[in-house]
């Protein structure tokens, strides 16, 4: 609800007082948001901003991180901590409460997004957004027509076809691809109905953002994760 988000609100739950009461502090000028004084009771909170009441702090804001990771070979992007080579045995402490902005199945490697953010989860991630993705892929068998042909024409997966995909052949057995989408294992599938099976799986890039120079377990805090 729209309304659990005003100031009020919140100063109702912080302050144990009445709406009234509430009203009242912000019309005294005893209610700051970002050290800025709010006087307008129905102002729209955001889970980031401070509060404080007579210059004392009610509510720390939440401090959002945006992290690239380059996920090494053989570990698993979960949050169940009592999983074996879960990423959270190496990510530096400071990040152990962030999430992935989808997933790298456990014999993937290459660029994962981190935050705390879940208001960003819903752009980056789903099906829809045609957010790129882009994959260094190297093939145990040489590359053929019908492998490339099934990366960039529909292809059907399951019970839903794929969306064409941007396919470049690098040497015999190594190619990049652009997704637009996150059908679980989709790479590698595709690859074993034509024939032909991964041996090494690379995410490079997410929207705007690319590996660089990040060594396998390093991370790179980002200041946002708007721009994709």
């Amino acid at each position: 609800m729209k309304f659990r988000n005003q100031l009020k609100y919140h100063l109702t739950k912080l302050l144990n007082c009445s709406y009234k009461q509430a009203i009242e502090y912000c019309n005294q000028g005893a209610i700051l948001v970002d050290n800025q004084i709010i006087n307008d009771s129905s102002f729209t909170l955001v889970d980031s901003q401070e509060i404080k009441f007579n210059n004392q702090v009610i509510r720390r804001g939440i401090t959002y991180l945006y992290v690239i990771f380059n996920k090494p070979y053989l570990y698993e992007c979960t949050a169940n901590r009592s999983i074996p080579n879960s990423i959270y045995e190496i990510l530096p402490q400071q990040y152990q409460h962030l999430f992935s902005l989808g997933r790298l199945d456990k014999n993937s490697e290459g660029l994962l997004l981190l935050t705390n953010d879940g208001s960003v989860y819903a752009k980056m991630v789903n099906m829809d957004t045609n957010i790129e993705k882009e994959y260094l892929v190297t093939v145990y068998h040489p590359i053929d027509a019908q492998l490339e042909t099934a990366f960039i024409h529909p292809f059907l997966l399951g019970k839903r076809y794929t969306k064409p995909a941007k396919f470049t052949k690098i040497s015999e057995f190594q190619f990049s691809l652009i997704l637009t989408e996150g059908i679980n294992r989709q790479i590698r599938r595709i690859c074993a109905k034509n024939n032909n099976q991964v041996k090494q799986l690379i995410r490079t890039r997410f929207g705007s953002y690319t590996l660089g120079d990040l060594k396998p377990g390093e991370c790179k805090q980002l200041s946002n994760i708007l721009a994709l």
